[in-house]
């Protein structure tokens, strides 16, 4: 599990929307991109006031829109209808980091920028085998 743990991109959500990810209101991600590698989790930066990582999420195979998702979950109408982004990723698990790191921290110690888009997990690679290492609690399963 460790070393698969490895196989991720860092992106950066809003506090709301991963709230409701938390909360198992949205069940997908909605990017407009698909990276060229393969990849099985999210570590999620979530954005201001929180400014922390704080989340690992486990996805399923991604839906390309036209492709329909079930009607549950926030979001998912909005992307079989064709106004969500290009991409559903499907949300598997959610990990909580038992001590979140902030961003100050993440910057010092490990020179990470929160992504625009997207980053692989081999651009911070100590950060991501802290990341690995660190005590979670999985707190959604779906």
């Amino acid at each position: 599990m460790k070393d698969e743990l490895t196989n991720g991109i860092y992106v950066s959500i809003n506090p709301e929307p991963i709230s409701k990810i938390v909360k198992g209101i949205k069940n997908h991600e909605f990017r407009n991109y698909i990276p060229k590698k393969d990849f099985k989790f999210l570590f999620v930066y979530v954005t201001a006031p929180q400014s922390q990582l704080k989340y690992v999420i486990e996805i399923g195979d991604i839906v390309e829109y036209p492709k329909k998702l079930e009607s549950d979950g926030d979001g998912n109408l909005d992307f079989n209808i064709g106004e969500k982004s290009k991409y559903a990723y499907p949300i598997i698990k959610v990990y909580e980091l038992d001590c979140p790191i902030s961003l100050k921290e993440l910057k010092s110690k490990f020179g990470f920028v929160p992504p625009q888009a997207f980053s692989y997990a081999e651009t911070f690679a100590e950060l991501t085998k802290y990341v690995v290492m660190a005590k979670k609690t999985i707190i959604m399963n779906r």
